[in-house]
């Protein structure tokens, strides 16, 4: 019998790499292992940061368009997986377009120029339902895969690799049914036929063979061409010898399919080409495993049910592409070279952003990976699932309760955990990642929740933040000099005014995405063009404009300011154009702080001087209603898609809500929700409640549209909040929190439901 077995680990030469190796080298046996027996044993040079792991290095130049990389879970290649390639859609209503069908990529034509590796996906294989006429790639036994150039993708589209099942063990054994020979000008071709997972250019050393091939034993020999199904070969000058002819063996083992494999890994946005062949978006080598799995998951977690239905609604796609960014923050798909420069070395999560001044929580991602890939590592089945995997999905449902629907594969799971983070099962997830763990460096200790959070650095003595329509956020510096900085959706500082005021304290954004910042110590209003270059008129002053704290923009672009003069009554409205319109008094305007504005065009204010609020037109009169001395420290409003006010009580400890009529209901108390002398409040697009807190170390409450706590006791404690001094969220469902005694500012990923932006769209508490 003739056996060859593929032994595959990993160990570290150096305590860090810059690049990853991968050798092959097959070894004897001792003689306890019958005789006729081949050992194929893989040697791969291991990275510090992923644990007992390496991965294959590019050994070939790809093809125009051509997609190559490999799938690693847990410690080891998966083999036999199916690979995928799917692009997130754009399309229908906020009702529709949310968590559609990812549309495939790979096409009949395309999948079976790839070595003959492409099949036609059956029925329930991967939708649970019907074939949807996807094709896909199988992974070698080193994981590899090879996806040809033969598609097209839709130019502003993510896509996206979905790899579905295979084996992760980190042995098997290939059945030889029959070898042959044959001469030619004294090289012999070897033939080893029955089933196969070799790849070529492995290096084979046999020992203990018996009979007629026992003259191969001790040699080391090259895997030839592209080995079939099949069979693979070697050429050698060796000739056979005599003796029996030894040629049967066993059936491939490579470990019984796991169906809670699924991973994943975002490409990019297709570029102008249709594919990643060439240009800004062109790929070489392409890393899967998860913690890729877990960057897209918490990215684009506002988009997803699983990760077979990614989309948006036609007039989101911004969101949907900048939430492709925030992914490729957190992880870098391209491996060693590439992540070296943000600080990982390509298998594991990145520790800054690719603009060098965001700070990626690098430890809790590789966490999460490791979480994953307890489930990866296990022996799973259809049939007998593991006693990690039936963990993992007990915790890890669709709403973080023990109601909720449990998932089936890891994708789903990290897209559940992203959605529900500070749920009652974070200790229980954080155990599963204990013993050797793939993905280093990871959590010391239990994380109080699995929110994943960036933290910008260097943004000085920030006041306030506005988001614009193409998600940048603008952040005004509350100092002796201030000046506005305009963060992209990743991060990146994409430009900064000029200085100005003093005392930037409050930012607010027009529908041309012009910038309007108030300075308090100034007694002025400054605007800005999109791109924060001057503008004529700037700053705009009135007679009594003393130390503004608030701006706010209605539907038609017309600006309120809030004037602390010496009537400390009144609302300035100015056009666009800087030209003073109306002054809007009344008593309930007394000591005014902050104004918003609703989808029907009113104003709201609170005053933290007298306790109280009050909602009136935007064309001045009488208010429909005014909440004297009972609003405790109020700060700003915030509105949802019922034109209902919410605000935080700092005092109290409290929300409260107002209805347009002016009835008022308080929640939050007793630290519910984790409410700790709460401040500022921002609306999500599906009308929860989102509050900061300035208390117990600073920390983010969540409610939802009727006043009940999400969040624990604790809120959410990630993110290194350091006096957060206002909030927004945007159209990726990302939450930003200025720290202004941190200078910094912190994006919560994927955390809250895609929002509309600006605030002057007047499009509250209802997804984009």
């Amino acid at each position: 019998m003739l056996v060859v077995q593929v032994a595959m680990y990993c160990y570290r030469a150096f305590s860090k790499c810059k690049r990853c190796t991968l050798g092959y080298a097959i070894k004897a046996l001792s003689g306890v292992l019958a005789p006729a027996l081949v050992i194929a044993t893989l040697t791969l040079s291991g990275c510090s940061g992923f644990a007992g792991v390496s991965f294959p290095t590019v050994t070939s130049q790809t093809s125009v368009g051509e997609i190559h990389g490999s799938v690693f879970g847990g410690h080891a290649p998966i083999v036999n997986s199916h690979v995928f390639l799917l692009e997130a859609t754009a399309s229908g209503t906020a009702s529709t377009g949310y968590a559609t069908m990812a549309r495939p990529l790979i096409t009949a034509a395309s999948a079976g120029a790839a070595a003959g590796n492409g099949y036609p996906v059956t029925q329930d294989q991967v939708t649970g339902s019907a074939t949807y006429g996807l094709y896909y790639i199988t992974s070698n036994a080193f994981g590899e895969f090879y996806i040809t150039g033969d598609y097209t993708c839709d130019i502003g589209y993510p896509v996206y690799l979905y790899v579905s099942g295979g084996s992760a063990n980190s042995s098997f054994t290939i059945a030889i049914t029959g070898i042959s020979e044959s001469l030619n000008h004294g090289t012999y071709t070897y033939t080893f036929t029955g089933n196969n997972l070799l790849s070529p250019g492995q290096t084979i050393q046999f020992s203990s063979l018996g009979g007629q091939w026992a003259t191969l034993s001790g040699t080391t020999q090259t895997v030839l061409g592209t080995p079939t199904a099949s069979s693979f070969q070697i050429s050698t000058s060796i000739a056979p010898g005599s003796g029996s002819n030894v040629q049967t063996g066993t059936a491939i083992s490579v470990g019984a399919n796991n169906p809670a494999v699924v991973e994943v890994a975002l490409l990019g946005i297709c570029p102008s080409s249709g594919n990643f062949s060439s240009g800004p978006g062109a790929l070489s080598y392409v890393y899967v495993n998860e913690v890729s799995t877990v960057a897209q998951g918490y990215a684009l977690a506002g988009f997803a049910s699983d990760p077979l239905h990614i989309g948006t609604s036609a007039t989101n796609l911004v969101g949907l592409q900048n939430a492709a960014l925030n992914s490729a923050s957190l992880y870098n798909i391209q491996g060693a070279v590439l992540g070296a420069q943000q600080g990982g070395d390509g298998h594991i999560a990145n520790l800054s952003t690719a603009a060098g001044n965001g700070t990626v929580p690098q430890a809790e991602l590789d966490t999460l990976a490791n979480i994953l890939a307890a489930c990866v590592d296990s022996a799973n089945t259809a049939t007998t699932p593991s006693a990690t995997c039936k963990t993992l999905f007990a915790d890890a449902t669709s709403d973080g309760t023990s109601n909720g629907t449990k998932p089936i594969d890891i994708a789903t799971a990290v897209i559940n955990i992203a959605q529900n983070p500070g749920a009652s099962h974070v200790l229980r997830l954080w155990n599963l990642a204990g013993g050797t763990v793939p993905f280093s460096p990871s959590l010391k200790s239990q994380p109080r929740d699995f929110t994943v959070a960036i933290t910008y650095n260097n943004i000085s003595s920030p006041g306030s933040i506005a988001i614009d329509s193409l998600g940048n956020a603008l952040v005004p510096t509350n100092s002796s000099s201030g000046y506005v900085t305009k963060l992209s959706p990743a991060g990146a500082v994409l430009a900064t005014s000029a200085t100005g005021g003093n005392g930037f304290n409050s930012v607010a954004v027009d529908s041309g995405n012009n910038v309007f910042a108030t300075a308090g110590n100034s007694n002025a209003l400054y605007k800005y063009t999109s791109g924060l270059g001057a503008t004529a008129g700037s700053p705009w002053t009135a007679t009594q404009l003393k130390a503004p704290t608030s701006v706010a923009i209605d539907g038609n672009d017309s600006v309120y300011v809030t004037d602390g003069g010496s009537s400390a009554s009144i609302i300035r409205k100015f056009n666009n154009s800087g030209s003073l319109i109306a002054s809007i008094t009344n008593s309930c305007l007394a000591g005014v702080t902050q104004i918003s504005i609703d989808p029907s065009n009113y104003l709201w204010a609170t005053s933290s001087i007298a306790n109280a609020g009050c909602r009136l037109s935007t064309n001045g009169g009488n208010p429909t209603f005014s909440i004297s001395a009972q609003m405790v420290l109020p700060g700003n409003i915030a509105i949802d898609s019922n034109g209902n006010g919410w605000a935080a009580l700092q005092n109290m400890g409290s929300l409260a809500e107002v209805t347009p009529s002016g009835q008022a209901g308080v929640f939050g108390g007793d630290n519910a929700g984790g409410l700790s002398s709460p401040t500022w409040v921002a609306i999500d697009g599906g009308n929860n409640v989102w509050v900061t807190n300035l208390g117990d170390n600073y920390t983010l409450s969540e409610f939802d549209k009727s006043g009940t706590a999400i969040t624990g006791s604790s809120g959410y404690q990630g993110g290194y909040l350091n006096g957060p001094s206002f909030i927004a969220i945007d159209a990726s469902g990302n939450v930003w929190i200025p720290n202004k005694t941190g200078n910094s500012v912190t994006q919560f990923i994927g955390l809250a439901t895609p929002a509309v932006t600006p605030l002057s769209a007047l499009q509250p508490g209802v997804r984009p």
